[in-house]
């Protein structure tokens, strides 16, 4: 029975062949889709869940309290050792702190040949770091790789960037800004599984102090180490977090404020390290995290397309049954039972999706590479093709192929024998009914994901042509080091020189980076009022001519140098707000310690993302603290403006690096989730409403058949063939518009809620929806129109000769 059940399934797919590429095609598109997300979803959900110590692993925060507050992912350098000593369930303590800006490194080959990088991916950390985050070490003594001073150990990556293959242990690498000489103690592998700790060197925590001063580490206010704590046993966290606000009041103490304003002010956090990826924006994340937001946005959009393509087979299914009508009758005339009936069609419908998913895969591995160009962490084949990861495949074939059979066999299992005989369905029946509602939910799916994606596309591109208040074009950021300080003047002479820049200054940070944050308190405000802390960049007189932005009141910084012996401020608009300055030109502020007078107002302008309100904003004057040299560039002339920067700092400076980075580059950076979600969300659009095309195309050619003789009998009588063509539309293009009408307020919530998360957003707007509705129409219209034309162009005495 089998073996006739398999060859009759077969022959039926081999007899229908438009039928069978339209099923097989949706079903394989709509599975290698979701396949691409399910593994990214996966990939998502599963950041540091691979770390032994996961479940027990903890990132200590602060928390702010009170409108305004600033929530830090660092904490202060004591603070690991304070909670250790606090508290018996602690048993491990890692730290780690990233060099600012970045470092140079440099090695001499023994036959004289140099390698040297900026290297910006690198931390100082605890030797605690080997075991609590499960290093895998190629080379060098794990137990002590990080025990002594300027000890380093890189991965192998890098480690194939300076040795060329040769054994980098004992091997020194020079930090050529500091002068340092660091001896490579060990070579790691890289983790294989997605982690938000990502690095290509740790420097030995015991090497920090030959960059920071006891002062510095001994401040507990200063939130500039990543502290992660390991807990005896995972029950234990209970038990820490109720004794944390004690802790948070004895540890902050010693800096001379009372308990009440200690607690009023902050409070001291556990995070665990898997909520680390997608539940966490604090101040000065370790890196870049995504969103479980999106997460959701791309499990429903995966479930979507699944259930398109299911929707799609059902109705092809279901109408290629009606065909068989006097097939089934005479199966249940000889015999055969019901459920007999239905297994023949299940076992044809899981055999149609196995073929499906064969093609699903071979899209699915074409697809990878394209998906890796926009993914933030790329999938690989081999990673993928593992025992749980092959054991979704079979659920997915086993969920598809029962989900998209069992009602169409259901259905012609029901077939009264005598009626299937006859050959002659029933049109008002359940299935008729069933089948025009399905083809409303896959345009209701497709013309939803259609809005979808015009409104991410807008507002994407409102990201990134808005004005931000500065002018942003040709601005290239060029780092400064140690070396490029002894011959600056020199460097800055030239730089008048050039034809191809039109402008410079000295910045401690770039626009699209995260702005130091300090305490800021107006001279003869009230002691017991609270003040939030405010942005604060250091720079030099030519900033606000560089960026092009407005001063409203007051005056441009002096220029002091060589020495600077006042301190003066210019703050944002937003500080004047925040910090209630009524007169604030003249005004006297205490900015971190240092007081000086507030010379300008400048207008707002974004140096952050747009996710955001501007912050306040206060500008220093303080060249000496600047990490880049900001240059405008003429327009057309980017090519020769850093081949001559470039040509300068290599002649005045031998030992220096020249090394940029442009600003809109940082700022489109800002949006990569956004930006990642609008190029999923175009190609899945384009996806879901290919499908459902796929479906109506098969549905109209099932109803041409159906409607053949009622046409020629109408063309007989003198219809034209346009009446014809609009006859056999009209229905098809009915459940179109009510899927349309069903799907734009569902869209129009959907998106205002994800736009509700944006400070600068753009509004939903009516031709949004006319335009995904238009173009859904059209695409529906040409879909069943050539079925239409085909039939109204065929003689009709082609059909009614038999009658």
């Amino acid at each position: 029975m089998l073996h006739s059940y398999l060859k009759i399934a077969l022959r039926n797919l081999w007899k229908n062949k438009i039928f069978t590429a339209i099923n097989i095609t949706g079903l394989a598109l709509g599975m290698a889709c979701a396949l691409l997300i399910i593994f990214h979803v996966r990939q998502e959900l599963d950041y540091d869940k691979a770390f032994s110590k996961a479940d027990r692993m903890f990132r200590v925060t602060m928390l702010g309290r009170g409108e305004g507050a600033q929530n830090w992912a660092a904490t202060a350098f004591p603070t690991g050792t304070a909670m250790q000593e606090e508290f018996p369930e602690v048993t491990a303590v890692v730290r780690f702190q990233r060099p600012y800006p970045y470092q140079v490194f440099s090695y001499t080959a023994p036959d004289g040949t140099l390698a040297k990088f900026e290297e910006k991916g690198g931390f100082f950390a605890d030797p605690t770091v080997t075991d609590a985050f499960d290093l895998d070490f190629v080379a060098g003594n794990k137990a002590t790789a990080l025990a002594a001073p300027d000890n380093i150990i890189i991965t192998e990556k890098m480690a194939l960037k300076y040795f060329h293959g040769a054994d980098p242990v004992g091997k020194v690498l020079q930090d050529d800004i500091n002068g340092a000489p660091l001896r490579v103690t060990g070579v790691i592998r890289e983790h294989t599984f997605p982690s938000h700790l990502q690095f290509d060197y740790l420097l030995s925590m015991a090497t920090i102090h030959h960059y920071l001063s006891d002062e510095a580490l001994a401040n507990r206010t200063w939130n500039g180490f990543y502290t992660y704590v390991v807990l005896d046993k995972a029950s234990s966290l209970q038990k820490v977090q109720s004794r944390l606000t004690d802790f948070t009041v004895k540890f902050y103490l010693p800096i001379g404020e009372s308990r009440e304003d200690i607690m009023a002010d902050r409070l001291l956090a556990l995070q665990p390290v898997t909520d680390i990826h997608l539940h966490s924006k604090l101040e000065k994340e370790m890196g870049p995290n995504s969103d479980i937001t999106y997460v959701r946005i791309f499990s429903l959009a995966a479930l979507f397309i699944l259930l398109v393509a299911a929707v799609n087979f059902v109705n092809l299914y279901t109408t290629q049954a009606f065909g068989r009508m006097k097939e089934i009758g005479l199966r249940k005339v000889v015999g055969a039972t019901k459920k007999q009936v239905i297994i023949q069609f299940l076992g044809e419908s899981l055999i149609t999706t196995l073929i499906a998913t064969v093609l699903a895969v071979v899209i699915f591995k074409a697809a990878v590479p394209f998906y890796n160009n926009i993914a933030l962490r790329p999938l690989y084949l081999p990673d993928i093709l593992t025992a749980s990861n092959l054991g979704i495949i079979a659920l997915l074939v086993a969920f598809i192929g029962l989900l998209a059979g069992s009602y169409p066999a259901w259905s012609v299992g029901r077939f009264h024998p005598v009626t299937a005989l006859k050959g002659r369905g029933t049109p008002g029946s359940t299935t008729n009914i069933v089948r025009k509602g399905l083809v409303i939910f896959q345009f209701v799916v497709s013309v939803f994901m259609i809005i979808s994606t015009i409104v991410i596309y807008r507002q994407i591109r409102f990201f990134h042509n808005k004005d931000l208040g500065f002018d942003r074009a040709q601005l290239a950021g060029v780092t400064i080091y140690g070396p490029m300080w002894q011959r600056f003047g020199a460097l800055i002479n030239e730089i008048r020189q050039s034809p191809d820049i039109a402008g410079f200054s000295i910045v401690s940070t770039l626009p699209g980076d995260r702005f130091s944050s300090q305490s800021l308190r107006p001279m003869g405000a009230d002691p017991n009022q609270a003040f939030n802390n405010t942005r604060v960049m250091w720079s030099d007189e030519r900033l606000l001519s560089t960026l092009q932005i407005p001063l409203l009141q007051g005056r441009n910084f002096y220029n002091q140098m060589p020495a600077v012996k006042n301190k003066e401020f210019i703050v944002n608009e937003s500080a004047v707000r925040t910090y209630q300055l009524q007169s604030p030109v003249g005004q006297q502020i205490i900015l971190d310690g240092d007081t000086g007078a507030i010379v300008g107002v400048v207008k707002d302008f974004n140096f952050a993302s747009l996710h955001s309100p501007v912050d306040p904003l206060v500008i220093k004057y303080d060249p000496y603290r600047a990490n880049y040299l900001l240059l405008k560039i003429k327009p057309g002339r980017i090519q020769p403006a850093l081949a001559f920067m470039e040509q300068k700092i290599k002649a005045l400076t031998p030992s220096g690096t020249f090394t940029y980075t442009f600003i809109d580059d940082k700022l489109n950076q800002l949006y990569a989730s956004e930006n990642q979600m609008s190029t999923v969300f175009k190609a899945f659009a384009a996806f879901a409403i290919f499908i459902s095309c796929m479906g109506l195309f098969g549905l109209s050619a099932y109803s041409a058949q159906l409607r053949i003789k009622e046409v020629s009998i109408r063309k007989v009588l003198g219809a034209s063939s346009s009446y014809i063509a609009v006859l056999l539309s009209k229905d098809f293009v009915k459940l179109v518009f009510i899927a349309i009408l069903l799907s734009c307020p569902m869209a129009w919530w959907a998106m205002e809620r994800w736009l509700n998360g944006f400070a600068y957003r753009i509004p939903v707007s009516g031709w949004m929806f006319v335009a995904a509705g238009v173009f859904a129409l059209v695409v529906a219209i040409l879909t069943v129109s050539y079925q239409a034309l085909k039939l109204a162009l065929t003689n009709p005495v082609k059909y009614l000769k038999t009658d």
